[in-house]
């Protein structure tokens, strides 16, 4: 690295401010510099990340990449050229005569450019703004697929404890309360009664979930995430635990996965 780059560098740093933003020449260095930024900070290869450190990455990224794009138009359309990017706050048109008013960020490193120009004729380049389509194709991966609609019937009726349909004139669900669910497992075979919550039974479930929520709300994605079930054995457990008043529905959420549950049992009460 020439020795003028490396103190652009950490003049930049300094400033807080792109190098390139300083010479054109250093753009590919930042557009790299954003790269690594993530490859040294991420905590676990991208694909194991949960939905919400995934979005964090996604949006660290875009915004560095916002950045450097919009810095490359201005190097590239303006070599030698001051630019200031402005936000164009009022416009008010007159007869013979238009009076723009622009916020100007105080920390821009041409800001003082202005001083000289005050009082002269300035060019205005109303810059395109359509370099950043397509971003809403570049999502998180979701945590959990979108439910089964028996499962969220399941889930949505009997949580708010009404019909949901003409089938159900009683107000209960087709597939019966979570006691008659257990009873009807009783033909199961031993060790699929033994772990029936992955590998957990119903007792060692119920005790984890008391133990680990720490008297915190929690979801039925956590409880999933948990004990490595699927969304099927996760609601019929929170049916149960809710049966059993174990855990009560602390805020209701858009849909099952989305309620918010305490736990008001004591450990004691359940070991």
């Amino acid at each position: 690295m020439k020795a003028e780059h490396n103190a652009i560098i950490e003049r930049a740093k300094l400033g807080g401010y792109e190098p390139s933003m300083i010479a054109h020449e250093l753009l590919v260095h930042d557009l790299v510099q954003a790269a690594l930024f993530e490859f040294r900070n991420v905590r676990a290869p991208f694909h194991s990340l949960n939905e919400g450190q995934q979005q964090e990455v996604i949006d660290r990224v875009t915004e560095a990449a916002e950045k450097s794009v919009y810095n490359a138009i201005s190097i590239i359309s303006s070599r030698n050229v001051d630019t200031i990017p402005v936000t164009i706050v009022d416009a008010k048109f007159k007869a013979k005569a238009i009076t723009v008013t622009a916020a100007i960020d105080a920390q821009d490193p041409n800001r003082h450019g202005l001083i000289d120009v005050a009082g002269r004729l300035c060019l205005l380049v109303l810059a395109p703004n359509d370099y950043a389509e397509g971003l809403d194709g570049i999502k998180a991966e979701r945590d959990q697929p979108d439910l089964p609609l028996h499962v969220s019937d399941l889930t949505g009726s009997l949580f708010e404890h009404r019909a949901t349909g003409s089938g159900e004139p009683d107000g209960g669900h087709p597939l019966g309360s979570a006691t008659e669910l257990a009873e009807r497992t009783e033909g199961a075979s031993g060790a699929e009664l033994d772990k029936e919550f992955g590998e957990f039974t119903y007792d060692d479930a119920k005790q984890l979930i008391v133990l680990k929520s720490n008297n915190k709300p929690f979801k039925g994605h956590w409880v999933q995430s948990r004990l490595a079930i699927d969304s099927d054995k996760t609601a019929t457990l929170l049916l149960r635990l809710l049966d059993d008043k174990v855990v009560e529905i602390e805020t209701e959420g858009e849909s099952a996965f989305d309620h918010s549950f305490k736990v008001i049992a004591a450990l004691e009460d359940v070991v």
